[in-house]
């Protein structure tokens, strides 16, 4: 097959859904189909400005011009999103006519503006949902549910779900909110996002390199590693740090990322000795970094369960470490740690909870490591890589043949 595949981030960058559309036509690419990408020539961060054209490992990549100003402000972003929105739409319709052409939702509702180009040039659209806008929006107090923008996102939401030849949601709560939108649940299909456990593998405090550079030898980390977004609730965290910093001074809590909570993170930290903040770190060190953690954190903010995914979960689950998480138990991440006892679950605003389940970690390290040691387990029977291809490839030689296969995706075990 000839995919041609539009997101705003790709290779090099390293947002989630840069990672994960490079994994899934990288991996493409070796299995024989020739797949082309349309993405922006700025990066996630902004500033940076990447080639216009180039091949990267057997996939062409085409990057039009567009702004490249990053998250700083609303209006940067939109800025960013509405010029490559245009400008990515006219390059797929100059690009040679695909077999299929897979959209993801950044920036978003453009797969609104992919299904004319699809529809015009007869080609089947898969979309791949990764945020359900406008809910995120309103969710996030970008949008007024009443306002007019939202109500247009709306009608954009439910036009390109119409139009799609299949849509992939990453759970089955996911796929909820989106049929809500207009999408007949039989074109969904549910694929949970993974990670590479091929050179995502755990490693050993004794061997950490990371853990050495950092100071954090003889501690026990608590790490909160990527997106620090408007999704996330960080301050909880902190309030714990506060809380231990005397008591059990061997405890650290280390952020690694990137986002508009952080800089209000760090001023509400500021002073204390078992925090600290660190960029994102290149993909060929996050092995290590991730396994520097003993504990790792995540947190949804109440109401966005089904609206996205942490894709986080993965990563962890890959180095085999065990997760406290901070959020609704309708999550996808509340789901996995539950099923196999792959951790502990706090509801949102409970910070008591939160010590509770953090003493309990770093006071019983065996039990601790027998979770991570379950999470790895878990991560290779259902999450890994070569488990997505094998889903996104029969979605896409689905979309191209419209002969429906199935309803959904189950994961396996």
């Amino acid at each position: 097959m000839h995919i041609l595949a539009i997101n705003q981030f790709y290779a090099p960058d390293l947002s989630a859904t840069a990672q994960l559309l490079t994994d899934l036509c990288e991996d493409l690419v070796r299995v024989g189909d020739r797949v082309t990408v349309v993405a922006s020539r700025g990066t996630y961060l902004g500033g940076d400005r990447l080639p216009a054209h180039e091949t990267l490992r057997g996939v062409e990549v085409r990057r039009p011009w567009a702004t490249s100003l990053g998250k700083r402000t609303a209006a940067d972003r939109l800025t960013d999103y509405a010029t490559f929105g245009a400008s990515a739409l006219w390059e797929v319709a100059r690009v040679a006519r695909p077999d299929v052409l897979l959209t993801l939702t950044t920036p978003p509702m453009i797969a609104a503006g992919a299904a004319v180009v699809a529809r015009a040039r007869k080609v089947p659209l898969v979309t791949w949902i990764q945020d359900v806008y406008p809910e995120v929006a309103v969710a996030f107090g970008v949008l007024p549910p009443a306002h007019l923008a939202t109500r247009a996102l709306k009608f954009a939401a439910r036009a390109s779900h119409r139009a799609a030849t299949l849509g992939v949601v990453l759970s089955d709560g996911m796929a909820e909110r989106v049929v809500a939108q207009g999408q007949p649940r039989a074109r969904l299909r549910v694929i949970p996002n993974w990670a590479d456990g091929a050179w995502l593998t755990p490693v050993a405090r004794e061997d950490n390199t990371f853990r050495r550079e950092h100071g954090l030898v003889d501690r026990f980390v608590a790490m909160y590693s990527g997106n620090l977004g408007a999704g996330h609730e960080l301050q909880p965290f902190i309030e714990v740090a506060r809380s231990v910093e005397r008591s059990r001074p061997e405890i650290a809590f280390v952020f690694v990322g990137e986002g508009v909570r952080r800089a209000a993170a760090e001023l509400s930290a500021r002073g204390l000795t078992n925090v600290r903040f660190l960029p994102y770190q290149p993909r060929e060190r996050l092995a290590e970094s991730l396994s520097a953690a003993d504990l790792h954190l995540a947190s949804l903010q109440e109401g966005l369960a089904g609206l996205l995914v942490p894709s986080k979960l993965y990563g962890i689950l890959a180095v085999g470490r065990p997760l406290l998480y901070l959020g609704p138990a309708t999550c996808e991440v509340s789901q996995v740690i539950a099923r196999d006892d792959l951790g502990w679950q706090v509801r949102p605003g409970d910070v008591d909870g939160i010590v509770k389940a953090l003493l309990a970690a770093a006071s019983d390290r065996p039990a601790t490591s027998a979770k991570g040691a379950r999470a790895r387990a878990v991560f290779l029977q259902r999450y890994d890589r070569p488990h997505a291809l094998l889903r996104w490839r029969s979605v896409l030689t689905e979309a191209v043949s419209g002969k429906a296969q199935r309803d959904s995706f189950p994961v396996p075990g």
